[in-house]
């Protein structure tokens, strides 16, 4: 036998008996057999859908999507709702944005079939009202922000202790060592949610995590272990080259092979991409300092070649770079300081008495990359961004490709979901793992859907089932039960103070309340929409005191509004005996 939510009482005694018992009913109602087989299935599948009709074939699926946003009553308006799934919500005359009732908005907006940020949390626009809150400090001097924050989780009263509420904005909330994840009250922990403040970064390719990273290092990288130790660059690494072992050991001797040594560990390996990244990070790199012979210098090509690059020397031979390099830079009448020769003396002066520091080509390419990450949505932006193209070829092994442009393009544009496309059958694994760090083609994959999707949907749909059961007993009742909900939806979309009154009238369930509650007439619907928002702002600051929606979100008012909605509607109620059917048709 299913469970029937009820009300006893009407108006605010009514309220009080439903707020004292709603948990418990609702965790009652939630599981009968029926929401509870719903909901378990509408979450096993939710997630595996790709377009929108196969959603709307799905009757079970379609069932808690719609009354998730309360659209129950298009169940059977199939070719509607495929319009408004499929529209442009970024688009202002696109089909749905041409629609009054925000809540097709949010059907569409939350499930993206048309939009290429793809499906979002239904709560993704959650904390716009924070948007201006960069940092802990920011929302610690705004008094009335950080009440909102604090009420949203219900923290209230906390505010004038700053010290701590620091600590809980600024804890890790990934780490379970951090502050805020040893309190005993995970409320602190919802609060600090509501800010990115220690989120970890989104990237949208490892070529992005990589140098993001790496530029978290402000004073570069000293060591090897210094890059092993930090757990976010080494998987950056592993999956920006390529890498298939992440063995620390292993790894320790690739960073710190001497590469210009032929035969050092990482030029014993077949796989070249090691010996890609430890060229990038240079841990090996011989130090020319400690070269005092100018037979060390000259036998090592690599180094020797990093060391004319570094003076712009190409193209001297053996024996005038032994003459420039035994120079005596103190000697007016020595090689170097001939006046034709004088672009030689800082090369020798470097060998004599200490060269610059050597600079690896991750820090060459992260110097060139940074300020262009995100803005290239062709390859031939890249690769034709010449100082920037030698240095993305350094770090991949790839130089001897400086000038096969239509190689790398071609890699670039290759569809890397397709196991015969070009960068993933060419010979070379350098070149693959660069098509694939920097994903100019991701081709085609599955629509990928936040975490927590299917549970916030299905949240949503089992609260409104139990206000519909509540509002069996007392329309009013499920309307309070309502109220913030919809408004939080209305703050959340951000925008301008009467920007939130368009957004309430555009809410069937919140005209209904806020008419309610500032006693407008029956005709009122009848006047132009700009004439409504003024009335109801109007009637708001003589009945509270305030013309913005917003702050009927704070505790105090919240009460306040909904006391006032019961207490009038209740009073109503003989005069509206008939109407239970356009109220409920309002969800």
């Amino acid at each position: 036998m299913s469970f029937t939510p009820y009300v006893l009482g009407t108006g605010i005694s009514g309220w009080t008996f439903l707020q004292r018992t709603r948990d418990q009913q609702q965790e009652i109602y939630e599981k009968s057999p029926v929401i509870d087989r719903t909901v378990q299935d509408f979450n096993e599948k939710i997630t595996g859908i790709q377009t929108s009709d196969q959603l709307l074939d799905d009757y079970n699926l379609l069932t808690v999507t719609l009354g998730a946003f309360g659209l129950d009553e298009d169940i059977g308006n199939r070719a509607f709702i495929k319009k408004v799934l499929e529209s442009d919500v970024s688009d202002s005359g696109s089909f749905v944005n041409r629609l009054d009732d925000v809540r097709y908005q949010a059907l569409a907006e939350t499930f993206g079939f048309n939009s290429p940020d793809g499906p979002t949390l239904p709560t993704a626009k959650a904390g716009a009202e924070f948007a201006s809150v960069a940092s802990p400090d920011d929302l610690l001097a705004n008094g009335t922000l950080l009440r909102k924050a604090l009420g949203n989780v219900g923290l209230e009263g906390l505010e004038n202790n700053q010290f701590f509420l620091q600590k809980v904005l600024e804890s890790d909330l990934e780490d379970p060592d951090s502050f805020v994840n040893k309190l005993s009250n995970p409320k602190y922990a919802e609060f600090a949610e509501q800010f990115s403040f220690n989120k970890p970064p989104v990237y949208d390719n490892s070529i992005q995590a990589l140098v993001g990273e790496f530029n978290e290092h402000t004073d570069g990288l000293a060591s090897a272990d210094e890059l092993l130790e930090d757990e976010n660059l080494l998987q950056a690494v592993i999956e920006t080259f390529g890498l298939e072992s992440s063995n620390p050991v292993f790894l320790r001797r690739v960073l710190n092979s001497d590469t210009t040594d032929p035969d050092s560990f990482v030029n014993q390996l077949e796989d070249t991409r090691y010996l890609a990244v430890s060229e990038a990070f240079g841990f090996g790199w011989p130090d020319i300092n400690e070269m005092t012979d100018p037979d060390e210098l000259l036998s090592n090509p690599e180094v020797l070649e990093h060391a004319l690059d570094t003076f712009g020397l190409f193209g001297r031979d053996e024996a005038e770079l032994r003459q420039i390099l035994e120079s005596d830079l103190s000697d007016p009448n020595s090689y170097v300081n001939q006046p034709e020769n004088a672009a030689y003396f800082d090369f020798a002066d470097a060998f004599q008495n200490g060269w610059p520091d050597h600079v690896s080509k991750m820090q060459v390419f992260s110097n060139e990359i940074t300020d262009k990450l995100g803005t290239f949505s062709d390859p031939r932006e890249l690769v034709f961004d010449l100082s920037l193209f030698e240095a993305t070829l350094d770090i991949f092994g790839q130089s001897k490709r400086e000038l096969e442009f239509n190689t790398v393009i071609r890699a670039f544009e290759s569809d890397l979901s397709s196991s015969t496309s070009y960068a993933n059958l060419h010979y070379d694994t350098g070149l693959k793992a660069m098509a694939h760090a920097f994903s100019f083609n991701g081709g085609e994959t599955g629509r990928e859907y936040p975490e927590g999707f299917a549970e916030q949907l299905s949240e949503l749909y089992t609260t409104r089932q139990f206000e519909i059961e509540i509002g069996e007993s007392d329309q009013n009742m499920r309307l309070a039960l309502a109220f913030e909900r919809e408004l939080q939806t209305v703050a959340d979309a951000g925008g301008s103070e009467n920007a939130h009154w368009y957004g309430i009238i555009g809410s069937p369930p919140l005209k209904t309340i806020f008419e309610s509650a500032l006693a407008l007439p029956s005709s009122f619907g009848q006047l132009d929409v700009d004439r409504q928002v003024e009335e109801m702002k109007e009637r708001s600051y003589a009945a509270f005191g305030t013309t913005h929606p917003a702050d009927f979100l704070e505790a105090g008012k919240l009460d306040e509004f909904r006391n006032r909605f019961l207490m009038l509607a209740d009073l109503n109620a003989p005069f509206n005996s008939g109407i239970s059917d356009p109220i409920l048709s309002l969800f």
